[in-house]
């Protein structure tokens, strides 16, 4: 073997050939960590298939050894190993590439968007029926703003796999972004199909039908995600800032008292549970909870920024001066974000004394 050096286990020396990486790679990437069915598929190649006998003999003395300690590896790097090796991806039969997937996924986050495209170029040529590569190739290129061929592969994975949700909701994104609200609404809703609980579909549905002007179906979309999820605040505050835009105020009281009877379950609840308590001067019970969450949920501590209008109407400008001291010299994007509820809810005097300018 070239470029070979040895290695001393115990009594043993062991061979370690400049090929051996690439062998722990593709048998995690493709094999989920198996030797047996990888070396099914290269019985062709039994200089391969004795070393691989070789690498689990290795493996039995050293411990497992995982392909993912020998990463990152380029795309470019991985087909001059295949060819090298006499390889194709195409004739490993029982390799599957979930492996690869994930691998794009972790390169995409690592800011390496243009190879985790090229390597699902590279599934979806070796593999050409597995349905997730268009999907995920489909949700870079959309992301890029090439909608077009974003757009074509994100519609290829569903003809190949007809529950791949994923796909549908990149693809009512997609034409969202081009305000094609009709379409957006059809994939939105073939995505509830399969996940009827998703609250991100629900809410974009309505969000939509709005864009559209239709304010009767998106309250009907909401309406029907509020029934499904009965502790949910923020659908019912979308609900009552509906029939407010409808003018049916009396529908909209109904849905106020309802949120003032209950209590936040889910942590987007607060903020919007918080303004319709602050609507109706309940400024204690906001201090209680708020505090009272991030005591439990220390990384959640953003939501203390909330307390800066109870406690200005409580004429405690102090603590909300410390508070919004805090996120200005340290979260800035935090209190910038909050601006305009600090402006809503404080006059001009409450402000000026909390130094918000």
């Amino acid at each position: 073997m070239r470029n070979s050096i040895f290695l001393m286990v115990r009594d043993k020396k062991i061979l370690i050939d400049e090929h051996d990486p690439f062998f722990f790679i593709i048998r995690d990437l493709l094999y989920d960590g198996t030797w047996e069915v990888f070396a099914a598929d290269i019985h062709d190649h039994p200089d391969y298939l004795e070393r691989i006998h070789e690498l689990k003999e290795l493996e039995s003395e050293v411990g497992q050894i995982s392909g993912s300690l020998l990463l990152p590896i380029s795309v470019d790097e991985m087909s001059e190993y295949f060819k090298e090796l006499d390889l194709k991806p195409s004739e490993l039969w029982h390799g599957v590439p979930d492996g690869f997937y994930e691998l794009a996924q972790d390169k995409s986050e690592n800011e390496s968007l243009d190879e985790a495209i090229k390597l699902l170029s590279v599934v979806i040529d070796n593999w050409p029926e597995y349905a997730k590569a268009y999907e995920l190739k489909g949700s870079f290129l959309t992301e890029m703003g090439k909608l077009e061929e974003g757009v074509k592969l994100l519609r290829h994975a569903i003809e190949l796999d007809p529950t791949l949700i994923e796909a549908y909701a990149e693809l009512g994104q997609a034409f969202y972004n081009l305000e094609d609200y009709e379409e957006a609404i059809k994939y939105w809703q073939n995505e509830l199909e399969y996940t009827p609980h998703d609250k991100f579909a629900y809410f974009m549905i309505a969000d939509a039908y709005q864009k559209m002007g239709k304010l009767g179906s998106a309250l009907e979309a909401l309406k029907k995600f509020a029934n499904d999820d009965k502790k949910n605040i923020l659908v019912r505050y979308e609900i009552m800032e509906l029939y407010e835009k409808l003018e049916d105020y009396d529908a909209a009281q109904e849905y106020e008292k309802e949120i003032l009877s209950t209590s936040p379950y889910y942590p987007g609840d607060i903020e919007p549970w918080a303004k319709v308590l602050f609507k109706n001067d309940r400024y204690e019970e906001v201090i209680d909870v708020v505090e009272e969450h991030v005591k439990k949920y220390p990384l959640d501590g953003h939501f203390k920024l909330l307390l800066v209008i109870p406690y200005a109407k409580l004429g405690e400008y102090g603590k909300a001066k410390k508070i919004l001291s805090k996120f200005k010299n340290q979260k800035d994007w935090y209190f910038y974000g909050k601006k305009e509820l600090f402006e809503t809810n404080l006059n001009e005097k409450e402000l000026s004394l909390c130094g918000i300018e």
